[in-house]
């Protein structure tokens, strides 16, 4: 999912104004924060767009303004978070995806939930996947149900003398 060639060319405005997007400079926040289609994050459009290309660049910036309500919600956050979505494969990418999802009221949340080592647009990454590539549209039925506690009967019989000689250690596979 990472770029690993070299960047990518991008011109942040482009892309942003062929979304109608109008991108200004973060210390004018306060003064424009009740207006849709502006965005003060700046350096996540670039950072985006020189790791993935214009053409993904465009098609977050376009969930995010076209859906119903979230034309506001052009914070750094939620630009990453969609875009990580977006990246992740695992979510059917269409032009009603987040219609029914309040973006900013998401955001407000992943900065009071998030964990002491985690960024709110990787919080609001897991909220977004967890709703829209929950476990039962991931995996199949029988990967989802629990193993038993009791091994079966005709499972085999473990001999009290086996791997004697082998020294048991914790921790993880070798």
């Amino acid at each position: 999912m990472l770029n690993r060639g070299p960047p990518f060319p991008c011109d942040v405005f482009k892309v942003a104004g062929q979304c109608g997007i109008r991108i200004l400079n973060p210390d004018q926040h306060y003064a424009m924060e009740s207006r849709g289609r502006v965005c003060f994050a700046p350096r996540t459009l670039k950072r985006i767009g020189r790791a993935h290309g214009e053409d993904h660049l465009r098609l977050v910036l376009r969930l995010i303004v076209e859906s119903e309500g979230n034309a506001q919600a052009l914070q750094g956050e939620v630009i990453a978070a969609v875009s990580n979505v977006v990246l992740s494969g695992l979510v059917e990418i269409r032009a009603d995806l987040l219609d029914n999802l309040d973006l900013e009221q998401l955001r407000v949340w992943a900065h009071a939930v998030r964990p002491k080592f985690c960024s709110s647009s990787h919080a609001m990454t897991v909220a977004l996947l967890w709703r829209f590539a929950s476990p039962e549209k991931i995996l199949a039925v029988d990967e989802l149900e629990p193993e038993p506690a009791v091994a079966p009967r005709h499972a085999l019989a473990i001999s009290p003398l086996a791997g004697r000689g082998r020294r048991l250690t914790g921790g993880g596979g070798g």
